[in-house]
């Protein structure tokens, strides 16, 4: 089976942002076991069951690992890389059928697009998928036909990738019991975005995810270019922190803000989490819980 960790060498050399979610690694944990459970729930295991029906593909098992990056700045650069066990014939045809479906052939691989009738238009035109299928374990998605077409060129060794040079380094290290991994180059938050400015100061950014003794570890960590920079965002980020614990409305925010440490180390900021397991998937049974309230009010 396909290993569920980032491969670098089938992310381009130079990514803006890169994130990845070791679906191998994760669904062992006390977190992952309570997302397969959900699954297993009568809406969503109907709604799972119909999946498997058409593409026969369980992602509960065959899913390993899913790898989202961009080398630009758009949203619509952005490419999503699927590892799993799946029958590529089958998923070929189900392409086929789908909404003003086409394709254009490119190199030894071919290149599908349909129209993607879940997102809203933009003066009229419809968005439409690209998605290809490489070495019959890679599903490659993109809203963008030249952004696919890049990302088989890295896929096929015929591009240079993020496994030739230094660039987020500790990205996909061995031994990393992460099975969340990202980072970012020079942030661009939105203008409404609190500190927004600020942040933009940022040189870069690595977030690590993982379990492991009864304790859920997530680590932040944000580059500057000096030490008054980080010093000014780490004021802004202790100030946050504050108004989470200050949240009664809420009690998961004071929970988590408890739960956070915050420190200045040189010209970097890290934010760290860590809170046991059992208090994370609490956290998450009452936002499921308020989520399902509220579908039933609308109901």
């Amino acid at each position: 089976a396909l290993a569920g960790p980032l491969q670098r060498a089938d992310v381009p050399a130079e990514p803006a942002w890169v994130l990845h979610v070791d679906c191998d690694s994760l669904r062992p944990t006390p977190i992952g076991q309570y997302l397969l459970a959900e699954m297993e729930k009568p809406e969503a295991a109907a709604k799972l069951a119909a999946f498997q029906m058409i593409f026969s593909f369980d992602p509960r098992k065959q899913l390993h690992g899913l790898t989202l990056y961009s080398t630009g700045k758009v949203p619509e650069d952005g490419v999503l890389l699927v590892y799993a066990d799946f029958e590529a014939d089958r998923l070929t045809t189900m392409a086929k059928a789908a909404k003003d479906y086409q394709s254009t052939p490119y190199k030894q691989h071919v290149i599908h697009n349909w129209i993607d009738d879940n997102k809203k238009g933009s003066h009229g035109v419809k968005p439409r998928v690209y998605a290809a299928i490489q070495g019959g374990h890679i599903v490659v998605f993109a809203q963008q036909e030249a952004r696919v077409a890049q990302a088989l060129d890295v896929l096929d060794r015929a591009a240079p990738n993020l496994a030739g040079n230094s660039v987020f380094a500790q990205l996909g290290a061995s031994g990393s019991s992460s099975f969340i991994e990202a980072a970012a180059r020079k942030l661009e938050l939105p203008d409404s975005e609190p500190s927004a400015a600020l942040f933009r100061l940022a040189k870069g950014a690595r977030l690590q995810v993982g379990e492991g003794q009864g304790q859920l570890r997530a680590t932040l960590s944000f580059e500057t270019s000096d030490a008054e920079v980080a010093h000014q965002m780490a004021l802004v980020g202790q100030g946050l922190v504050a108004l989470m614990k200050l949240q009664r409305i809420n009690p998961g925010s004071a929970k988590l803000a408890e739960a956070l440490s915050l420190k200045q180390e040189g010209a970097g900021v890290v934010a760290t989490l860590t809170m046991p397991t059992a208090d994370v998937l609490e956290l998450m049974k009452a936002d499921a819980a308020r989520k399902a309230e509220k579908k039933a009010e609308k109901e």
